[in-house]
């Protein structure tokens, strides 16, 4: 049973209070930090407000998408609806969709996958995956870098890799990674969001279709690897 639910009416109500309370004041940082932007011109006190206002949105959907798992709600768990799906086609079109970020970057996706490859798999699904993951590579990349994208077979699955040379992951950014609304250590190169929450959504993407997603970096400024396996078709 759901954390919240197995309170009785006086701690829920408590844990409500508590929450609202906390949201009411991550709001109105945020309300601050907007005031202030219009204001003050582009420098260091400017970039300390985007961060702190980045710092409250990322605390306060944290503890909104908590209060709901106290509560059990589902949500965003989408129904699969597999079928054999040519890998290399669905990585091309996910490779273009992405070129309005790598592109002012510099940055090129080296693409490792053989035309024959076929998987079993939702295709909406799996194109939304390969954007995911794209789109985080060249975040964390910097201008120049080369995002190579390959596939190996195993125990008849497709472990299809995405990886970067990018700001890495430390080991407690490692462990929640996957993790709705968290707020890591590394940084964005340039300027974009911090935001890797769409990152929890592709592995429940992942899951929905019989598959997993995983994560792995051997640091902070070594780039980072994502691997997503599904059945070979």
């Amino acid at each position: 049973m759901p954390e919240l639910l197995k309170m009785d009416e006086a701690g829920r109500n408590e844990r409500l209070h508590r929450f609202s309370h906390d949201l009411k004041n991550r709001l109105g940082a945020l309300w601050q930090a907007a005031n202030l932007l219009h204001e003050l011109p582009p420098g260091p006190e400017h970039k300390e407000l985007v961060e702190m206002a980045e710092k409250n949105y990322f605390a306060g959907a944290r503890q909104v998408e908590q209060l709901l798992d106290g509560f059990g709600v589902p949500r965003g768990v989408e129904t699969a609806h597999r079928e054999i799906v040519a890998v290399r086609q669905v990585l091309e079109r996910s490779v273009k969709s992405m070129a309005f970020r790598s592109t002012p970057k510099k940055q090129h996706y080296v693409l490792s996958v053989g035309a024959d490859v076929r998987v079993l798999a939702d295709p909406r699904l799996f194109a939304n995956i390969a954007e995911a993951l794209l789109s985080n590579a060249s975040k964390f990349s910097p201008e120049g870098a080369q995002i190579n994208i390959f596939a190996e077979e195993a125990d008849g699955l497709l472990q299809l890799t995405v990886a970067d040379p990018g700001v890495g992951l430390s080991g407690k950014d490692l462990e929640e990674i996957f993790t709705r609304y968290a707020m890591l250590s590394s940084q964005s190169t340039g300027g974009e969001s911090q935001a890797r929450s769409t990152l929890s959504r592709a592995k429940q993407w992942a899951e929905a279709q019989g598959g997993t997603l995983s994560a792995s970096s051997q640091g902070i400024g070594k780039g980072s690897s994502f691997t997503v396996a599904l059945l070979v078709a």
